[in-house]
């Protein structure tokens, strides 16, 4: 009797193990959203973005932020700086004058640099990307893994 129990219990740990296995190989595989050929869901400007998350964040977060991923939005502002660090990162900052000292954070795709290099402070542009949130402590909000819109 004993061994039989013994048995069982061995049974439903290895079966555990197999189903904790493979359910982590498959979420390490998921393959990666291409916001290239996602729809943005809101179409908005800098200030209205950086306006709502001031405003009420746990809102803008319901509204922009999902469990999974962030949504992905188009923003459309004017660049306030460009940071480049060498040439595998590029950072877009949208700044307008009625945002105060908040800005968009848009972090480039590693295959948007070279098109993103030609632009310039006071450009307006528009870019979509994957909300991740809002950053309270130095006023951003910040875009993942943006394109730029023609």
């Amino acid at each position: 009797m004993k061994s039989k129990i013994m048995r069982y219990g061995i049974m439903i740990v290895a079966f555990g193990l197999l189903a904790g296995i493979t359910v982590a190989v498959y979420v390490f595989n998921k393959p990666k959203r291409d916001i290239a050929k996602t729809a943005a869901e809101y179409s908005l400007t800098a200030t209205q973005l950086m306006t709502e998350f001031t405003k009420d964040e746990q809102a803008a977060n319901a509204k922009y932020l999902s469990a999974a991923y962030g949504k992905v939005i188009s923003v459309s502002g004017t660049i306030g700086e460009i940071d480049q660090a060498g040439d595998t990162s590029l950072n877009i900052l949208l700044k307008e004058p009625t945002m105060g000292s908040g800005s968009i954070n848009c972090s480039m795709q590693k295959s948007e640099i070279p098109k993103a290099k030609s632009l310039k402070v006071g450009d307006n542009v528009a870019v979509k990307g994957e909300c991740t949130g809002y950053l309270d402590i130095i006023n951003e909000v910040s875009l993942v893994k943006c394109l730029l819109e023609e």
